[in-house]
This record gives structure tokens, C-alpha cells and sequence, in this order.
């Protein structure tokens, strides 16, 4: 019998390697864009966004970050996600959305599989 490799799905829409959950409420995460276990640092004050930090804002949260999320093939497939995103909400063309998003996947999954994740 031969085992069956199994690809895992990708998160088309999940966070983008980072991720800031109010203190506690968050065991840990994944990285959405390589599936990653994300490094946590709990219980920090700060700002979570462009506009709250231009605001000199500040709260309190847990700030989740892939450990990867400096490398360039992080940051290609990422791209690639977004492109898709991108294409997703301009609707313009269902059936090259679904060319754009396998094609993506297929390059995705060859950027994991060459850098060991997942």
C-alpha cells in the first residue's frame, strides 16, 4: 500500500503573518500565509494598525508573528495571495479567477515544499 500524500489546503483569506488578539483570548496561531506556528509575545501596549499608531494611539494585545515572515519566499507567496485577493473582488472574470487562483496555488505549494513547511 502506498500512502497518500496529502496537500494541505491554503488560506486564501487568513492573516498575513501577523496577528493581534486581545490579551488571553488567543492560544496560538498559525501563519496564514505558510501555515507556521506563529512566535507570541503576550500583554503588549501598542499600536495594531497604520491609522491607530498616525493617532499615537495605543492597547493593550498579544502580538502573534511567523517566524518566517522576513524571508523572500514568504513574502512571494504572500504576493501571491494577494494578487488573487485582488482579482477576487473585482469580479470581473469568475472563470480566470479560478485559472489565477490554481495556477497561484500550484506555485505556493511548490514555495513550501522547497522550503519544508507545512
Amino acid at each position: 500500500m502506498v500512502a497518500k500524500k496529502i496537500r494541505p489546503k491554503i488560506d486564501w483569506h487568513g492573516n498575513g503573518g501577523r496577528c493581534y488578539p486581545v490579551p488571553g483570548t488567543v492560544k496560538e496561531v498559525k501563519c496564514g500565509v505558510c501555515g507556521g506556528q506563529m512566535k507570541v509575545e503576550r500583554n503588549v501596549l501598542g499600536a495594531t494598525s497604520w491609522a491607530e499608531s498616525m493617532g499615537c494611539e495605543k492597547h493593550l494585545h498579544d502580538s502573534f508573528s511567523c517566524l518566517n515572515i522576513n524571508k523572500d519566499w514568504h513574502k512571494r507567496i504572500y504576493r501571491l495571495k494577494m494578487d488573487v485577493y485582488r482579482e477576487e473582488i473585482s469580479q470581473d472574470d469568475p472563470i480566470g479567477l479560478e485559472k489565477m487562483k490554481q495556477k497561484a496555488k500550484e506555485e505556493i505549494m511548490k514555495i513550501l515544499e522547497a522550503n519544508a513547511v507545512r
